[in-house]
């Protein structure tokens, strides 16, 4: 999209086979002359004077364009199933409409589409435009990654028949498209919802085993070192003449918790294949089984703090509410979770106000080092001189008022925040913090731990998380471990293995590649091991697993399918 808006649409140019012709013809003409030969040099003017006239036979097509003659509109196909409308992973129909309004053919176009960095769009789509005629075209387009990413606008490069000028147009038609995840198969291991019963008692009833008082009998077994005095089954021991106690079953209603970790680590790799893809997906697949159970989901995204929370409910449209913080994990916009400096987010939303909405903020001279306007100037890295009350208008206009379900943003002032905003809407994508702070992450861990730990009733807390960054400040962690423990809550964590994503790490030198695999694997082993010493039980997952076999291994009681420890 890097084009200068004042050129397009007004006067043609030369093609690169123009340019050739034009280079042909001018040393066809200078050798001749030198070479006192008529007839050469007389065939370098015919070649240059045929490309001035077609030059000038081409030129009013530019002047359509720039009186906005042509028109361009496009439209999704979207899938029949509201839930399904564009998966990651699956091809969606982009519909492309050219509508020449003038009376004059426009001959051969070429037409490119640009969009974020995660969707793949067609190629260069050739057409024909006739006088006062509409052209509509099909591309193909796979959405590579889960999120909200956009359509910005497409190009249409007009040529002569012998392709020797052409005349580009850039036309903005912004368009934003939710992509959803991909279910990770069947996950039914827990319990479904009662059929019959009052609303509060068909909610997540699990049958979990208890040593108090009350419950049903479940069995009656031998007596074992901990059991509590008071379960002991006198009547079968006298009996028997073994000491015996009463194992009691009791329903209650279980709240799950889901902890996903957005940092740095879980990003590393191709689009739609990281960590956090794979979390994004288990997590949405694991509150989709327990939401059809019956149960109560709640949702934390943390980095080095709690990015986004979502209070435990239930229901169909409770699912929408995890969703949205899951599309929103990856295009980040706040100040401390983006590697980006103010004058580059300057730069980026000048640029995009220029390409899209046609407002230049550039200043066209540099002003005196006295002069008092530099108080509401910006330089961008490449040098260039922006007026900020211009940009902070027109960023001000365009967003208007973003609603009160807007999530908050942080930033250092309220005009980064606005320009921030203006990022998440328009789909301007800024790059992810990379630096890891010592104890950051331990940190955010922490946070969310504590937040969900001091909940009521029985939980089931699930982290999805590498471990990556815990090797200090990990006793806050364990603080909040024992926290969550002693109030009677179940803590599971499932780790994206290195090794499970090891194809993550082929591209490159392959060197290079296995060192890196080497030193992920050995922090990995290092991570688990002291996790797991805290008394949380770490399962490794992969691509190739299905949600109800994580559920199956998250679930009390239930045995592993694989080894806790790494590979």
């Amino acid at each position: 999209m890097a084009r200068d808006l004042r050129r397009q649409g007004r006067a043609p140019s030369l093609s690169a086979r123009g340019r050739a012709w034009a280079f042909g013809g001018g040393v066809l003409l200078a050798l001749g002359t030198l070479a006192s030969s008529w007839q050469v040099a007389a065939l370098g003017v015919a070649m240059i004077t045929t490309l001035c006239a077609l030059y000038l036979h081409f030129f009013p097509s530019s002047v359509l364009i720039w009186r906005r003659h042509l028109e361009l509109q496009w439209v999704l196909k979207r899938a029949d199933s509201d839930y399904d409308n564009f998966v990651v992973g699956r091809s969606f129909q982009l519909l492309v409409t050219l509508r020449n309004r003038s009376v004059r053919a426009l001959g051969r176009a070429t037409l490119r589409v640009f969009s974020s960095s995660t969707l793949d769009g067609p190629g260069p789509i050739a057409l024909d435009l006739g006088d006062r005629r509409e052209v509509t075209v099909t591309g193909e387009m796979t959405a590579n990654q889960v999120g909200t990413w956009h359509l910005h606008g497409a190009t249409v490069e007009i040529s002569d028949p012998l392709g020797l000028c052409a005349v580009e147009a850039y036309f903005p038609n912004p368009l934003s498209i939710k992509v959803f995840p991909r279910r990770l198969g069947q996950s039914s291991p827990i319990l479904p919802r009662p059929a019959s019963g009052a609303p509060h008692e068909r909610l997540g009833l699990h049958a979990q085993r208890f040593r108090g008082l009350g419950g049903d009998l479940r069995e009656l077994r031998e007596h074992s070192p901990g059991d509590p005095f008071k379960q002991i089954a006198w009547k079968a021991t006298a009996r028997t003449g073994k000491l015996m106690v009463r194992e009691l079953d009791r329903e209650t209603m279980v709240t799950h918790f889901l902890l996903v970790d957005l940092g740095a680590t879980m990003r590393q790799g191709r689009p739609g294949a990281t960590k956090l893809d794979f979390a994004i997906e288990l997590a949405t697949s694991y509150a989709r089984a327990a939401l059809e159970a019956g149960d109560r989901v709640g949702l934390v995204t943390y980095d080095g703090r709690i990015v986004a929370e979502v209070k435990a409910n239930d229901g169909p449209v409770h699912r929408l509410r995890l969703l949205e913080p899951l599309l929103e994990a990856m295009t980040v916009v706040d100040e401390d979770l983006t590697e980006l400096t103010d004058s580059e987010l300057v730069s980026a939303v000048a640029r995009y106000l220029l390409y899209q909405e046609g407002v230049d903020t550039r200043l066209a001279t540099t002003p005196p080092i006295d002069d008092p306007s530099w108080a509401h100037l910006a330089s961008s890295p490449a040098g260039e001189l922006f007026d900020l009350r211009l940009l902070f208008k027109a960023v001000e206009a365009a967003i208007g008022s973003p609603g009160p379900r807007a999530a908050p943003i942080k930033a250092a002032t309220r005009d980064l925040e606005r320009l921030r905003l203006y990022c998440r809407m328009r789909g301007i994508e800024l790059p992810y913090r990379r630096s890891v702070q010592a104890g950051r992450r331990a940190q955010g861990l922490q946070q969310a731990l504590e937040r969900v730990a001091t909940g009521r009733g029985t939980q089931r807390i699930l982290v999805i998380s590498d471990l990556e960054g815990l090797d200090a400040g990990l006793e806050p962690v364990a603080r909040a471990v024992k926290l969550a423990r002693r109030r009677g809550h179940h803590l599971a964590c499932a780790a994206p293995s290195a090794r499970l994503f090891g194809a993550l790490h082929a591209e490159g030198d392959p060197a290079v590649a296995e060192i890196v695999f080497w030193d992920e694997q050995r922090r990995e082993r290092v991570a688990w091991r002291r996790v797991g010493a805290l008394g949380v039980r770490v399962v490794p997952v992969g691509p190739g697993d299905s949600a109800g076999r994580v559920i199956a291994q998250m679930t009390p009681g239930k045995s592993a399918g694989r080894p806790v420890r790494a590979a």
